[in-house]
């Protein structure tokens, strides 16, 4: 079976910025693939997602959901530091986790972004709530360690690392560390909320 390079959506297709968007990713993505001389097949199983569905984002004509995008870019070796920075109109910033005390956090968002991104550092043992008034998708993403989740009125989740939840019209969810982890909580800002 031959490889082939993506192609991008048609002109005028819908989603404007976005189809742009998404073909850059897919771009990218498809660069990467190839420079490795892996198949569609190796890296959608690898990503855990369908062939079908890897060569539609390669392609540009669909967006990748969050934690899709993580599982690919983990399944191709890069990190979303390596792939955004092509990506115009993105914000990119690279650091270390290492600067964030355990029991603490740090908010890796910025003021154009409606979503607030937050590392949080805990030790054993230790939990911290997560509020989503908004009921929009709350995603948490385990980067290193263990975490249950107890959520509001649904099943305990067990959590290893890279494993994410995702979830909307969740109002409330407790992340409890099984071991020391670093975990990113993202949840959208509240209407009119000003940082």
């Amino acid at each position: 079976m031959s490889k082939r390079p993506p192609t991008t959506p048609p002109e005028g297709s819908a989603g404007g910025q976005f189809s742009a968007i998404s073909a850059e990713v897919g771009a990218r993505l498809a660069e990467r693939r190839l420079d490795l001389d892996s198949s569609l097949r190796e890296v959608a199983e690898q990503a855990e997602i369908s062939v079908s569905h890897l060569n539609d984002i390669e392609r540009g004509l669909t967006q990748a959901s969050l934690p899709v995008l993580l599982r690919v870019v983990r399944a191709l070796g890069l990190t979303i530091t390596e792939l955004l920075p092509r990506i115009g109109g993105h914000h990119v910033a690279s650091g270390s986790l290492d600067s964030i005390a355990v029991g603490s956090s740090a908010t890796v968002s910025h003021d154009d972004l409606e979503l607030s991104l937050e590392v949080v550092r805990l030790r054993a043992g230790e939990s911290r709530d997560v509020d989503n008034p908004t009921l929009g998708d709350l995603l948490i993403y385990v980067l290193r360690g263990e975490a249950t989740l107890e959520l509001e009125n649904r099943p305990i989740i067990e959590l290893g690392e890279g494993d994410t939840m995702d979830s909307e019209r969740l109002q409330w969810c407790r992340v409890v560390a099984g071991a020391d982890a670093d975990i990113l909580i993202v949840t959208p800002l509240e209407p009119g909320h000003v940082r």
